[in-house]
């Protein structure tokens, strides 16, 4: 990521961080990029918010739109059911096929490219949990600069739980793959876990820098880390560090630049016939994602093998809840995989996780059927929970 900007880049990143108003936040962001140098070592940070400028400009003509009374939809489809999946590839690979064979969504498809051109929704349902799948328009080289609608689409990634990559294996699928890795990687969007994670929330009062301790530091201290933010201007927060996080990782954080979205690879049109040297290849590119190799014409069960593999992707898991003397609802709660009784409360409803007494538990994480727990118990999938108040 960038280091040694000038401090008067710094500064005005500052007031960008500051500012509320689209218009202003959009007019500091051009002066910050007048003040950033352009090399190598900042190619990736200005085509963030490059990026960051084209959403400020879609939101500033909605607002414009819904004041003189014409409201359009929203480029990007409001979330829905446990997770929000984003279906991503380049033209004709099949991205509508598979929307329309495992969703309720009938996106039209056609034979000639670039049909879909406005992100389309549906629902996958995956036993009793629904994930939302959304296709984007077709990825092109480029993306990432803005070529093709590009920054819309990759901040449609962004915003996404998680992504589905698409490819054709009639149609050199590696360079398909490399193509869309590569623009991914350019846009900051990580499809593998990164070894460190930075969270930076900033107070409006205080003057101090509190840690969060989550994992470690490598390269450097808590101080320089402080030293950094004062840097620019921030000198009240907390910051919380997972994993093996180094300094750069902590400047990232600062621009919010670096994402991670856990990725499934799908390469589709396999009834056609597959290469075996050229399945091999994929798979050790793809590595060390999983690839699931089908077929959307032709795949049969094809809704349960994609909706088993993301849910495992995105760690969910489904907690059900019930009343005293009866019977635990059929609709479940959909977590995280790490979620505790507490975060169940605070889903549910804040009151009830501030007059929190005591759970009830039964299921897989149970010692014995109707437990008696606390806020702090880890749950996992299939948990039945009673919560008292």
């Amino acid at each position: 990521m960038v280091t040694n900007l000038p401090a008067e880049a710094k500064h005005k990143w500052m007031e960008v961080s500051q500012a509320r108003d689209p218009e202003l936040r959009l007019k500091l962001m051009a002066e910050f990029l007048s003040l950033v140098p352009k090399h190598k070592g900042t190619a990736k940070l200005c085509a963030h918010v490059r990026r960051l400028m084209s959403q400020l400009r879609d939101e500033i003509e909605r607002r414009k739109r819904v004041r003189r009374g014409g409201g359009a939809p929203s480029y990007y489809p409001e979330k829905s059911g446990a997770a929000q999946v984003v279906i991503l590839g380049p033209t004709n690979v099949g991205r509508s096929s598979l929307l329309r064979a495992v969703t309720n969504a009938e996106p039209e498809v056609a034979p000639y490219p670039f049909t879909t051109r406005r992100p389309v929704p549906g629902m996958l349902q995956y036993e009793d949990v629904q994930i939302q799948l959304v296709e984007a328009p077709p990825l092109v080289e480029g993306a990432s600069e803005g070529r093709g609608d590009g920054y819309r689409i990759l901040s449609l990634a962004r915003n996404g739980d998680g992504l589905i990559l698409m490819i054709d294996l009639t149609d050199d699928p590696v360079e398909q793959y490399r193509m869309i890795s590569t623009e991914l990687e350019k846009a900051r969007i990580l499809t593998v876990k990164p070894r460190g994670e930075v969270i930076i929330e900033r107070r409006r009062y205080g003057s101090d820098i509190r840690f969060i301790w989550e994992g470690s530091l490598e390269g450097c201290t808590a101080g320089d880390v402080v030293e950094l933010l004062k840097s620019y201007g921030i000198r009240s927060a907390v910051i919380r560090i997972r994993g093996v996080a180094t300094l750069d990782d902590v400047e990232d954080a600062i621009y919010g630049a670096s994402v991670y979205r856990p990725t499934l690879v799908i390469a589709n049109k396999a009834d056609v016939g597959v290469d075996p040297k050229t399945l091999r290849e994929l798979r050790e590119l793809v590595s060390p994602l999983e690839l699931m190799v089908t077929s959307t014409q032709r795949g049969g069960g094809l809704s349960e093998k994609l909706g088993s593999k993301l849910f495992r992707l995105l760690n969910l898991i489904r907690v059900y809840t019930k009343e005293p003397g009866e019977k635990p609802s059929p609709r479940p709660f959909t977590l995280r995989r790490g979620a505790t009784i507490g975060d169940l409360a605070r889903m549910i409803h804040s009151d009830l996780h501030r007059g929190f007494r005591y759970a009830r538990l039964w299921g897989p994480s149970a010692k014995f059927p109707g437990e008696r727990v606390g806020p702090d118990r880890v749950l996992e999938d299939g948990d039945i929970v009673e919560i008292h108040a």
